[in-house]
């Protein structure tokens, strides 16, 4: 059904805007978390760069750490793809990740 939609150009994949909503998201989400590592809500994101920064302690990570997108090889969007691919088929998620 998803290969229909595709083929019909009713559904289009887009990686790169996708994972600028991701970004943020994840980032918004920081914003209003406390800090992993001290617990204050200092979290500071930043638009051009990819980091999280505690004001209070100095943690430093990037805006996608504790998610499933922290250390992957694939962006956000090539994340999301896959999930949803995964979804569809029903197939592993290792037969869709690259190796």
């Amino acid at each position: 059904m998803l290969q229909q939609l595709v083929s019909l150009g009713a559904l289009e994949f887009r990686p790169e805007p996708l994972d600028a909503i991701v970004e943020r998201r994840l980032k918004t989400i920081w914003e209003q978390a406390p800090c992993p590592d001290c617990g204050a809500t200092t979290i500071r994101t930043y638009d051009d760069l990819d980091r999280i920064w505690c004001r209070g302690c100095g943690f430093m990570s990037t805006y996608t750490f504790g998610t499933p997108f922290y250390d992957a090889e694939l962006a956000p969007g090539e994340f999301l793809v896959a999930f949803v691919l995964y979804a569809d088929s029903l197939l592993s998620i290792i037969k869709l990740l690259p190796t």
